[in-house]
């Protein structure tokens, strides 16, 4: 009775130690995987320089995901995000085009891509109004050193072309306002061969405040204007003279006041402008800056790149 008993003790034991153990050895679930936000575009052109593709991805760079591929590396000119309805606005060759995006658990697939416009010449950049239902585009003409800015509906229809004097206007934006833009007027050129300006232009009583002008402020080939969109604040590429191209800001009510803020170029605000997206000058890949921590963030390696864009 005595080693019975023994035994059912022994046996007992055994059992509740190899409770435990599966107890202590078992795995919890992993956590599901964080939700796809497309926080930042750009394009990404194939190695053999045959193809660009729209890209998305979250803002750290995770989550990439391909939304359109154009066959013609050199005519897909410019992408901007809309800052409404999940779309996205690009110019390939003489088509302005609505690429409408859906954003899942799963992951972030194309629902459509239609043609807004077919314009008689090369459309070059383009940029929504921050309520979302005015395109501005920038447009060759006939005349090779005369290039027209336009306004359409975001539903299409006619374009109202913006007056100004004839030249070529490199780049055009919505400065923080659905009634005012921002241009640059005069091609990239190096010190000593020309000027350029940013010039604001208030579409209610087309006035036209300049805000910066390349000479005064030693700053040459201008580039990729864009805005804020908390303030009057406007941002920009340029390079000065012996130095490397950097990313710098101009307020509009202080007119020559100039920031510099990093090397690098093709910037864009995040939506809450206390980020700027750009390319590093050493590898071109896409880093974001925490601008009051300054805290550069890499967050593509070894892609070929086109003009990026945050979310607005």
């Amino acid at each position: 009775m005595q080693f019975r008993f023994k035994g059912a003790a022994i046996l007992s034991s055994v059992v509740v130690a190899s409770g435990y153990a599966g107890v202590a050895f078992s795995r919890p679930p992993p956590p599901p995987p964080p939700p796809y936000n497309p926080q930042i575009l750009y394009t990404v052109g194939s190695k053999g320089g045959s193809t660009a593709t729209i890209t998305v991805s979250n803002a750290d760079g995770t989550d990439v995901v391909s939304l359109y591929t154009s066959k013609n590396i050199t005519g897909l000119n410019d992408v901007k995000f809309a800052p409404t309805g999940n779309q996205i606005i690009f110019s390939e060759q003489n088509d302005i085009k609505v690429l409408t995006y859906a954003v899942s658990s799963q992951g972030v697939t194309t629902t459509s891509v239609n043609t807004l416009a077919s314009e008689p010449y090369t459309v070059l950049h383009v940029d929504v109004s921050p309520d979302g239902t005015q395109l501005l585009f920038v447009e060759h003409t006939a005349d090779p050193n005369q290039w027209a800015v336009y306004v359409m509906s975001m539903t299409g229809g006619n374009r109202t072309p913006i007056q100004l004097m004839p030249a070529i206007y490199y780049d055009a934006v919505w400065a923080h306002s659905n009634s005012r833009i921002a241009v640059i007027q005069g091609g990239p050129v190096q010190a000593g061969y020309g000027v350029q300006t940013i010039q604001v232009i208030d579409l209610t009583t087309n006035g036209i405040t300049p805000v910066f002008t390349s000479t005064n402020n030693q700053l040459y080939q201008v580039s990729r204007l864009e805005s804020a969109h908390t303030s009057d604040t406007l941002l920009f590429y340029a390079t000065p003279t012996g130095s490397s191209t950097g990313v710098y800001t101009v307020d509009i009510g202080v007119p020559n006041t100039v920031t510099p803020i990093v090397a690098g170029w093709g910037p864009s605000f995040s939506l809450d402008d206390s980020m700027i997206l750009f390319r590093g000058n050493a590898t071109g890949d896409l880093f974001t800056l925490n601008i009051s921590a300054n805290v550069q963030t890499q967050i593509t390696s070894k892609v070929v790149l086109g003009r990026p864009d945050f979310l607005p």
